[in-house]
């Protein structure tokens, strides 16, 4: 299985989900990154706030490693001090 690099993937809300024993249902993004940021969609970090309690986000680093290394982010990230946002405009549109 191929990894894919930042900004290549163009996905949905989340990138998998499971149901664990008690019958919840988990949903999983999947990120790749330096070990030190990441990129998330705004729709993405939407539906993250909207299933905080059901949502799991896994930075995948060192992909060019026999083994990479992944750790699972704290649950609320974006609610952590340790986490700061800095957003990116990638494009203006106008229209007439």
């Amino acid at each position: 299985m191929g990894i894919i690099k930042p900004g290549q993937a163009i996905s949905g809300e989340y990138d998998l989900s499971y149901i664990d024993e008690n019958g919840t249902e988990y949903f999983v993004e999947v990120k790749t990154g330096d070990g030190k940021s990441f990129m998330i969609s705004p729709g993405e970090l939407e539906f993250a706030m909207k299933n905080a309690d059901r949502y799991k986000l896994y930075l995948v680093y060192n992909v060019d490693t026999a083994e990479p290394d992944y750790r699972e982010l704290p649950a609320k990230f974006w609610e952590d001090a340790r986490f700061r946002k800095k957003e990116i405009v990638e494009r203006i549109v106008y229209e007439f």
